[in-house]
């Protein structure tokens, strides 16, 4: 990995030990257009945008209820409450971290058995004294010991969650929460305060990033690119898509990132194993993520001469993201991005159908509140504001050209226009 990205790693890091990435001034304006008093969340991004902690159960129990929790306030924004076992506050949430303004309700085990009385402690990885401990098991033993005297340990999950609720000035209020767990221990315990599903308000907060997620932002999608660009160099004629899948694997983590998906030739299934072609033109278009933030990155390549179509569809892409590129600015529709984008390759005369697909970019690789259909979440038709980072996706949806084009950066849009997360690059990779 290039010693730039490693000091910007260790900047980033420290960064993410002393506080959330999350915008707290825009998480107190959208609180407050949807009249929450607070927030209680368990999926492992929304705790991770809170904390600056990916919850380790989440990664080994995929699919399961959540078993750590963030609280947040409007009232004291900045005070967070954490809910989580007392093993894992010892065994992961202290590792790396010693903050202030996390206060910490511990339980022993999972389940809601309404008991509140004071449960006993267990004393996790006991000291032997055969040798002095390592500076990490006295940071987790100091951790645990702080977090335990600040208040009594909790028999199970359900009554660790009911008291922070209650403690934090929530339970009469209007809080909002996203998983049903949160909502059936509250309305067990009778809960007098109004619970409001906040899937869709955590999205929205998401969409205008703070200072510290434009970084984390920044950081990802530059390993991305150069990653993406070292697969493109290393297309030849005889190669697989999953040969180039694996190679897009492995130049990510070289760079600190990992892989979410890349789609070759308009294909992103692992289980396609046709061949590259000579004379063939066919699109690279990448994902993925340092700590949880999303790179997102497409290029087209020429193996060798392409077709005069393919070609043209090439420049096609190419000429009418920057045309949006040169336009972008707050108070845009999507829609107006995507009349554009049409607009600039109908008045050029390309005669090419392009696909252009605004979305905002983050902690997943499309992160917007959805419009609500049915039950469904319909692609809203947002307006830009300063501080969201978009891709505009430009591909080439004609077919019969000799292959296929695109072309992709990540913007933020600023106070008065918008500028590239990462550095630019041609939009042809030749072969």
């Amino acid at each position: 990995m290039p010693k730039s990205l490693q000091s910007d790693d260790a900047r980033l890091l420290r960064a993410l030990e002393s506080r959330g990435p999350m915008n707290q001034e825009r998480a107190l304006a959208v609180m407050d257009a949807h009249g929450l008093d607070g927030i209680v969340v368990g999926a492992p991004e929304n705790v991770f945008h809170v904390t600056g902690h990916w919850p380790q159960i989440a990664r080994t129990r995929i699919g399961q209820p959540p078993g750590t929790f963030a609280v947040l306030t409007r009232r004291n924004i900045e005070h967070i409450g954490l809910v989580t076992s007392s093993f894992l506050y010892f065994y992961t949430w202290s590792d790396g971290r010693a903050r202030e303004d996390v206060e910490p309700w511990l339980y022993n085990g999972l389940g809601d058995d309404g008991d509140f009385s004071p449960a006993p402690r267990y004393d996790f990885c006991a000291d032997q004294q055969a040798v002095p401990l390592s500076s990490l098991e006295s940071h987790r033993r100091t951790a645990l010991d702080a977090g335990l005297e600040q208040r009594q340990s909790f028999h199970d999950a359900g009554a660790a969650l009911v008291r922070a609720i209650q403690d934090m000035g929530l339970w009469k209020g209007r809080i909002g929460f996203d998983d049903a767990v949160i909502h059936e221990v509250a309305q067990r315990h009778e809960m007098p305060g109004d619970l409001v599903q906040a899937d869709n308000i955590l999205r929205e907060i998401r969409l205008i990033k703070s200072p510290l997620e434009i970084a984390l932002m920044g950081r990802a999608a530059e390993a991305n690119v150069h990653a993406l660009n070292a697969v493109g160099a290393a297309v030849r004629a005889g190669a697989t898509h999953r040969d180039l899948q694996a190679l897009y694997l492995a130049e990510t983590a070289a760079r600190g990132n990992k892989a979410v998906f890349l789609n070759v030739d308009r294909v992103s299934s692992e289980l396609f194993g046709e061949t590259i072609k000579d004379g063939q033109a066919l699109f690279l278009d990448g994902v993925s993520h340092f700590m949880n933030y999303h790179g997102d990155y497409a290029r087209t390549v020429f193996v060798g001469e392409p077709t005069a179509a393919a070609r043209r569809a090439a420049e096609a892409a190419a000429f009418g993201w920057s045309a949006i590129r040169e336009q972008l600015r707050p108070g845009l529709r999507y829609s107006e991005i995507v009349a554009m984008g049409q607009e600039a390759v109908t008045k050029k005369g390309f005669g090419v159908t392009i696909g252009f697909g605004p979305h905002s970019v983050g902690l997943a690789h499309t992160d917007e509140p959805g419009e609500l259909a049915g039950g469904f979440y319909r692609k809203p038709d947002l307006i830009l504001e300063p501080g969201m980072i978009i891709s505009v996706d430009c591909p080439v949806l004609d077919t019969g050209i000799g292959g296929s084009a695109h072309c992709e950066d990540l913007m933020l849009i600023t106070a008065d226009g918008a500028e590239p997360i990462h550095s630019l690059h041609e939009p042809v990779i030749i072969i």
